[in-house]
């Protein structure tokens, strides 16, 4: 909190609480009334023994006599302070770095302290902070601890001012005794000043143009220093140093700080200090990401300042005592960076350091620098739209993915000779082995620092290999089969017709002998690899059953630009053949290509042809009733028949029968006789009807059939029981109507 300042338009009179009447103006007279205790008498004010708020300041009206008072401009203000507090200067702590002021001493609270100086790093010609702060609430009844503008000088003016009071150029102090108090009475002066931050603040001595300077952060605190053998003294914000012998890369400094300043080292206040410096004739840092650890053959950058006049190939370097090479110096606006070829360290830190020469041995630059541990390369290949890979293909580029497990820079794929090629394609890296190449090989990368700059960025720092080995061998990817393999036939005019794939296609019967399966292996490119695939080619009759003869079931393997193969369907055809071309690819990981993303198998195709037959068919069966039924009269069960049939039947587009047709043949009906009333010879009939046959194999059936039969018998005969009354003949007719269920077999026949 900041008290408030008085300005100058306005004089201001302050006077204790409870003191002496005070003359507060040299002539003329103070114009009335006055309230809160104030007493009033011509020029003389007294303040009340204890003033309220409402009351503690008054302005009043100045005049050259009482009758002027209604007229009069000029003003007074009058400020009742509080009782002016008793402060122990030597018990007061000044806490100058951390911005605090603790003071000892009665009667505290509401005291405010100013304070007036120029902080550390602020130009004293051009800026200096003046404030102030109240001990609100001691922290006990004789200290209290008040804030002030860290970073103050330690011979900032300090002054207390009492309760309620103001200060400033217009502002007159009177005491209970009604004396008047010049600045000098306020004017605090800490009995200890205590530094809590380091005085030096560089980090090293640049002795590169003349004389070098240590910064400090109270210069104004320091007694005196010593720097062994080189000449030091104390400036404006910094220690001057000189002679500084060059086989030094150190320089010790010790300073004493003046009466009554400490300096805090935990617990203990010291009136000295020391620190030493390391000399840096040019100042340089190690750029980071360059320096690592266990990298062979390595690069490391240094950048020294632009203000470093040296000629960095003009110096010898050093790393850890190693005479090292400069490989390449890039001048830019922040500085020079020098890379330097090393052979490789598997130390925590290294010394970096450039001299002058061996003779002279004048240290110009030095550097210690942690060490970071070697990254390592993790690649990834990948086919683009194939999914990753395993393996560096030899007959088509792969895309190359390089992550790091650590590092500011990244790493770039190198070709490597005999084994493979690298290219760019915008900002993809592609790789593909060589054709001659084979076995395995660890890919080797660059490690770059991508922030370097000019033609430091494109640098190799080091080179390594990747800890694993991949093969290098050809990478095949499943082609579209229907590319490679086709199934002609000819057409009704003899001319070669291409079928396509996943549709039904008729031959004509003539033709059946013409088709094939011709596979190009010619079209297959070197990007596609070599292919694995299997060739069924199956036929199949119109009763479901397999023609071996014409039957194909081979793997090839095919190489690109290979020869064509002409591979012909075998065996006699016939009608309502059903010629099957199936092709896929070998189902093996190991060899192609196959993408993560989209797994839902091989490439295949398949053809399918049919041979053209005719409408109807017309064979000869055996057929066995199990019991027919006759239906003319005398009715009866006919059991065990059997007989040979001649059918007709009306044919599908798949050669398969109709269910109903047309039969005729010759029957023996009632074979075994029956053991009812009516006694049905065995006889031989011949039929003639419709027949209902549901094939359950090949050449077997079950059926219904309702037959008109004409039956060569004898005569019918029923069982008298030994009645000789009784007529033993049944009169019937040798035609009759016949129908039950049968079971045949065989289908010896043609088409018409």
């Amino acid at each position: 909190m900041v008290a408030t300042v008085a300005t100058a338009a306005t004089p201001v009179v302050q006077l204790p609480e409870g003191g002496r009447a005070v003359e507060v103006i040299p002539k003329g007279v103070l114009c009335g009334p006055v309230r809160g205790g104030w007493v009033l008498e011509g020029r003389t004010l007294k303040p009340p023994t204890r003033a309220d708020d409402a009351s503690r300041t008054l302005e009043l009206k100045v005049a050259a006599d009482e009758a002027s008072c209604a007229t009069a401009t000029d003003t007074v203000v009058v400020v009742a302070t509080g009782p002016f507090p008793r402060i122990d200067s030597a018990a007061t702590t000044f806490y100058p770095d951390d911005g605090r002021l603790e003071l000892k001493g009665t009667g505290l609270k509401n005291v405010a302290i100013a304070w007036s100086g120029t902080p550390r790093g602020v130009d004293p010609k051009t800026a200096s902070v003046d404030g102030q702060d109240f001990c609100l609430e001691p922290n006990a009844p004789n200290e209290c601890a008040v804030p002030l503008t860290p970073g103050l000088p330690t011979d900032a003016t300090l002054s207390w001012v009492p309760a309620y009071g103001r200060r400033g150029a217009g502002v007159s102090t009177y005491d209970a005794n009604g004396r008047f108090l010049d600045d000098e009475y306020f004017r605090l002066r800490p009995g200890r000043t205590v530094l809590t931050r380091p005085l030096v603040q560089s980090s090293g001595v640049d002795l590169s143009k003349g004389p070098g300077y240590a910064a400090v952060t109270h210069s104004e605190a320091i007694a005196s220093v010593d720097c062994g053998t080189a000449r030091c003294e104390v400036t404006e914000g910094a220690v001057s140093i000189r002679n500084v012998p060059g086989l030094n890369p150190t320089v010790s400094l010790r300073l004493r700080l003046v009466p009554r300043v400490f300096f805090a080292k935990g617990d203990a206040l010291e009136t000295s200090f020391s620190e030493t410096l390391p000399v840096l004739a040019c100042p340089i840092t190690a750029v980071e990401g360059t320096v690592l650890r266990d990298a062979e053959d390595s690069g490391l950058v240094m950048r020294l300042d632009a203000a470093c006049a040296h000629d960095p190939r003009g110096l010898l370097w050093t790393v850890n005592g190693a005479r090292v090479r400069v490989e390449r110096v890039v001048k830019a606006q922040d500085g020079t960076y020098v890379l330097l070829r090393t052979s490789g360290t598997n130390e925590p830190q290294v010394t970096v350091t450039a001299i002058t020469s061996r003779v002279d041995g004048t240290v110009v630059a030095s550097e210690t620098a942690d060490t970071k541990p070697v990254p390592d390369p993790r690649a990834t290949l990948e086919l683009p739209g194939h999914g990753s890979i395993d393996f560096v293909p030899t007959n088509r580029p792969a895309e190359v993915t390089v992550a790091s497990n650590g590092g500011l820079g990244r790493f770039v794929l190198r070709p490597l000779g005999g084994a493979y090629t690298v290219t760019m394609r915008e900002t993809t890296t592609l790789i593909q082995g060589e054709a001659t190449a084979g076995g395995f090989v660890s890919l080797r990368f660059a490690y770059r620092l991508p922030t370097l700059p000019a033609e430091l960025a494109t640098s190799d720092l080091f080179v390594t290999n990747e800890r694993v080995q991949r093969a290098v061998r050809e990478a095949s990817v499943p082609t579209n089969v229907e590319n490679l393999v086709e199934f002609i036939c000819a057409d009704k005019e003899g001319n070669d017709e291409k079928l396509a794939p996943s549709r039904p296609h008729r031959l004509e019967y003539g033709m059946r002998n013409t088709c094939r399966v011709i596979i190009h292996r010619e079209r297959l490119t070197l990007e596609e690899g070599n292919q694995e695939i299997t060739l069924r080619i199956t036929v199949t009759k119109s009763d479901n059953s397999i023609r071996g003869e014409s039957s194909v079931d081979q793997r090839l393997f095919l190489r690109p630009k290979g020869e064509m193969r002409v591979i012909p369907v075998q065996g006699n055809l016939g009608q309502y053949d059903r010629i099957l071309v199936q092709v896929a690819h070998v189902a093996d990981e190991s060899r192609y290509a196959l993408s993560t993303v989209d797994r839902t198998g091989l490439p295949s195709a398949q053809w399918t042809a049919i041979v053209r037959g005719g409408m109807f068919r017309l064979y000869t069966m055996a057929t066995i009733p199990a019991g027919l039924y006759r239906a003319t009269q005398p009715t009866g069960q006919l059991a065990i028949n059997f007989g040979v049939l001649s059918r007709l039947a009306l044919l599908n587009n798949e050669g398969q029968e109709r269910l109903l047709g047309i039969e005729m043949g010759l029957m023996g009906l009632g074979l075994v006789p029956q053991s009812g009333d009516i006694q049905f010879p065995p006889t031989l009939a011949a039929v003639l009807g419709l027949g209902l046959r549901v094939p359950i194999g090949p050449g077997a059936a079950v059926g219904a059939n309702a037959w008109i039969a004409r039956e060569f018998r004898g005569d019918i005969t029923r069982r008298t029981s030994g009645d000789p009354t009784t007529d033993t003949v049944v009169p019937s007719s040798k035609w009759s109507f016949i129908f039950g269920p049968s079971i045949s077999v065989g289908n010896v026949g043609f088409n018409l």
